[in-house]
């Protein structure tokens, strides 16, 4: 329920009741009515009450069947060419906390996932959406393939996998490794955003990262660090991410 995890919230940020109603807009009675679930917010006060949390609004109304899975987050790591100690040492994790996360033994707090999602590249959507990766890919490379009138068995040459492998997987039939996706990606010049990412409706995903995030978005200079590395592959990337995570700790002493 919303009013539920607008509560966790709000108490996990220490804000009274009082406080998120004048941080939000938004009349307390009015608040205390969703919290209880008496009422469920309407969109604006969604995206009021969201803004004045720092929390994606997707993240608030997701549903049990929503919630992140360790199978996701093994997935997206593994198709980074990335081992469990090195996402440890990128997102300043415990190992063994990342190994239970990935077996489904605990799911990580807010915070948590927000250094999973930073140190993997990826936003937060795709840890909380309901198994939308598993729908989206094999539709998305048909439409691209047919697109660049390329035939299966051409895309199966280029890419080193079956045509059978290819036919499964435009047919929703299977998922690839994340390793098999980026080879398809590249035989079509894509990239693996262009499977993972809900990019026809990129209003939406801009206005679920926060206000901040936003705003870090439509700097040029960011622009112009996101275009430069766009090209990268997964251990170019993880070096880049590897030496930022250096600079941030030791950024006094190197300037």
């Amino acid at each position: 329920m919303p009013g539920n995890r607008i509560r966790e919230f709000r108490l996990e940020r220490g804000l009274t009741l009082g406080q998120l109603a004048e941080m939000s807009d938004l009349s307390a009675s009015y608040l205390s009515t969703i919290e209880r679930g008496l009422k469920k917010p309407s969109v604006p006060a969604l995206k009021q009450i969201s803004e004045a949390l720092n929390v994606s609004p997707a993240i608030i109304v997701q549903s049990e069947e929503e919630k992140f899975t360790g199978e996701k987050l093994r997935f997206l790591r593994e198709g980074r060419g990335i081992s469990v100690e090195e996402l440890a040492e990128i997102s300043d994790l415990p190992i063994g906390l990342i190994k239970k996360f990935e077996a489904d033994e605990i799911e990580p707090e807010y915070e948590q996932l927000e250094c999973l999602a930073e140190a993997l590249n990826f936003t937060l959507t795709y840890f909380i959406e309901k198994n939308y990766y598993k729908t989206s890919i094999g539709s998305r490379l048909k439409k691209l393939r047919e697109s660049q009138g390329i035939t299966a068995a051409s895309l199966a040459d280029k890419a080193g996998v079956s045509v059978g492998l290819i036919s499964q997987i435009e047919s929703n039939y299977t998922i690839p490794s994340l390793d098999t996706l980026e080879k398809i990606a590249d035989s079509l010049g894509t990239t693996l955003h262009y499977f993972l990412m809900e990019h026809e409706k990129v209003e939406n995903l801009l206005s679920s990262l926060g206000p901040d995030i936003f705003e870090l978005l439509s700097d040029h200079k960011v622009q112009a660090v996101l275009r430069s590395v766009s090209d990268y592959n997964s251990n170019e990337l993880l070096y880049v991410l590897k030496y930022l995570q250096f600079f941030k700790r030791n950024r006094k002493i190197l300037s």
